[in-house]
């Protein structure tokens, strides 16, 4: 159990460790997946062929001879607690690489390999309700020509409709885009590419961001290749055609800088004034990994280095989610030792904003008061706490 520093100061900008309470926690991984709300951090999957010697071994969730984690966790961010779901039914056995993503109350999760990596690979679309009882998980019955089976995809919801963008199957690569109708559960082609001029190159391990009906590919690779950020691939889900944009390099300083290319990076999105901006973090173009941050402002398409916001350890194979207040959390990843590489289970966050007084005073307010998740609803409201801080400290179920 971890002790808690009892002065709250506000730092946006800044990249903390999260300092989680209990002994229970998820042991260090890469390939996996989180996404969030304002009340939990989710993560999904991943992979670790080589646990510490000081780490329990014995588990129904990962073995030696398999070693993906069969496993959902969330993070109360109140509470401060990590709780793992008895979800063992209907988890597939490809577990690395997935993607996911959250659609209202509902987790999606899309695709996956097993290992060794590309021989058995998924395109099941798993849903999970975030707010249910119930601790079950179930593929969505699906009809019409489905995606081919891969790994390392990016997913979205949009109009409707759940959406799967590139991926490999370890051999080839692509940037072929399905959409799955989550009213009549079929699934169609939106993109297939044909070798036109154009098009872009097949990849994985890319992330996305989405205007409308503009979406915009960032980053990911090839075995042997990481591709540009100085180029992104635009897709109009309207039109289902392509566009090469070039965003600005940061000439905020004296020397123009702009970011390298890289895969295996993570990003979010957030709205501010300004309009939709993108924060991509990490990452590695199959020599150097990253640690730095870098914020691409989509309407006029400019990139700044976040020279405040800086990763504690490059990191790859990481995964990112930010709330719908602007806090990004990043989980996992693999970091680069002299001899070898090194798996984390470390939760750090950042705020990319400046969020409402409500959220800064109900940070100081559990800081300074930790147990505060041992007061019932009932107490916490009479004492004056809003009622929709309260749900996060106390969820309500749903049967």
């Amino acid at each position: 159990m971890h002790e808690y520093n009892r002065e709250y100061v506000f730092k946006p900008f800044k990249v903390t460790e999260v300092k989680f309470r209990g002994r229970t926690c998820p042991r260090p991984r890469s390939g996996h997946r989180i996404v969030c709300d304002d009340v939990n951090v989710y993560l999904f999957g991943g992979y670790n062929p080589s646990l510490p010697f000081n780490v329990e071994l014995e588990s129904p969730t990962w073995s030696p001879s398999s070693p993906l984690f069969k496993e959902l966790w969330t993070f109360s961010i109140a509470r401060k607690r990590w709780r793992l779901h008895n979800l063992m039914e209907n988890i597939p056995d490809e577990l690395a690489s997935n993607a996911l993503c959250m659609n209202g109350k509902y987790l999606l999760v899309y695709g996956g390999t097993g290992a060794p990596f590309g021989n058995k690979c998924n395109n099941d679309v798993l849903v999970w309700r975030t707010n249910s009882t119930e601790e079950r998980i179930e593929p969505i019955h699906v009809t019409g020509p489905r995606p081919p089976a891969q790994y390392g995809q990016a997913v979205f919801c949009y109009d409707g409709g759940f959406y799967t963008v590139g991926g490999t199957n370890g051999y080839s690569y692509n940037c072929d885009i399905y959409r799955l109708d989550l009213r009549t559960k079929m699934w169609g082609a939106e993109f297939i590419a044909t070798g036109q001029d154009g098009e872009p190159l097949g990849r994985y391990r890319h992330e996305l961001a989405r205007v409308d009906d503009k979406l915009f590919v960032l980053g990911g690779g090839t075995g042997e290749w990481a591709f540009e950020l100085m180029e992104i691939p635009m897709f109009n889900l309207t039109t289902k055609t392509w566009t090469t944009l070039i965003p600005k390099p940061d000439d905020s300083a004296r020397d123009i800088i702009m970011p390298l290319p890289r895969k295996c990076h993570s990003a979010v999105q957030i709205s501010t004034p300004n309009g939709p901006q993108v924060y991509v973090a990490g990452g590695t173009d199959g020599q150097a990994v990253f640690e730095d941050v870098w914020r691409l402002n989509l309407a006029d398409l400019q990139w700044t280095l976040m020279k405040k916001t800086v990763l504690p350890r490059p990191l790859y194979f990481h995964s990112s989610a930010v709330t719908p207040e602007g806090c990004m959390y990043v989980f996992g990843g693999i970091e680069p030792r002299d001899d070898a590489t090194c798996r984390n289970n470390i939760l750090y966050k950042v705020w990319l904003c400046i969020p409402s007084l409500t959220e800064i005073c109900w940070e100081a307010l559990l800081n300074y008061h930790p147990n505060l998740e041992g007061l019932s609803r009932q107490r916490l409201l009479a004492i004056g706490i809003p009622s929709h801080l309260v749900n996060r400290l106390h969820p309500i179920a749903r049967y």
